[in-house]
């Protein structure tokens, strides 16, 4: 009989070890909002009379709250897994649009993780936790800029249609921002710029292993027909 060659794992999984990063790094993107959020949700019980509606979630790892060290922690994870995010959305778009277009999506995700790491090791009021402003700039274009480099491409109007719905709800904020609680107001901008990037981050994680699938399975069964023969012929 003929030595069997064992396969890489990377080979098995249908996925370069580079494709094995990107997939990691989108993971973290699908996990940044639902970090952000759940961070919120479990600090509220322990800060005393707290209001979504009219507290910024930053109260919530202040003094005034017993347990600040759980929104604190909660934050810092989700900043890292956007930094994450910022490179497996770079790589993605990369082969969708112009790289100048990537680069500044890139830029834009890196800002919101920047942002927040930097609000969660400086809690409120350390004057630092809300220094950088300008980078904020870069962090509310990030559904535009994901739009733009998806806008040439015949796939995917789901998504687009998608980005552009959160588009208009941000513009739709900027008149409705007077009669909001100043919590709802920045719940709902976080919404439209952090839920993007979790949405986004699925489907290309998903299109990524879907056309993985296909190389493994040739892999497979080649091997499978390679061994039937050798066997066949001893």
């Amino acid at each position: 009989f003929g030595a069997v060659e064992p396969l890489h794992e990377s080979r098995m999984s249908g996925l370069h070890p580079n494709r094995s990063l990107t997939s990691f790094c989108l993971l973290a993107a699908v996990a940044t909002p639902i970090l952000a959020f759940v961070a919120q949700i479990a600090a509220a019980p322990f800060y005393p009379g707290y209001s979504f509606t009219l507290q910024s979630g930053s109260m919530l790892g202040t003094h005034f709250s017993r347990q600040p060290w759980i929104f604190n922690t909660g934050e810092l994870l989700a900043g890292f897994a956007t930094l994450a995010a910022a490179f497996g959305l770079y790589r993605s778009f990369r082969g969708r649009t112009h790289i100048l277009v990537s680069a500044l999506i890139g830029l834009s995700v890196a800002c919101i993780g920047v942002m927040t790491v930097k609000a969660s090791i400086f809690p409120m009021p350390d004057p630092r936790h809300n220094s950088w402003g300008l980078l904020f700039n870069f962090m509310i274009i990030t559904p535009h800029l994901m739009l733009i480099g998806l806008w040439k491409k015949g796939k995917s109007p789901g998504l687009r249609t998608f980005l552009l719905c959160t588009i208009v709800f941000l513009l739709l904020l900027i008149p409705m921002a007077p009669w909001l609680g100043r919590g709802t107001l920045q719940r709902l901008i976080d919404v439209a710029i952090l839920v993007p990037v979790g949405v986004v981050g699925f489907f290309f994680r998903r299109e990524l292993h879907g056309r993985s699938s296909g190389p493994r399975d040739s892999i497979l069964s080649s091997r499978q027909s390679g061994t039937s023969s050798e066997a066949n012929a001893c």
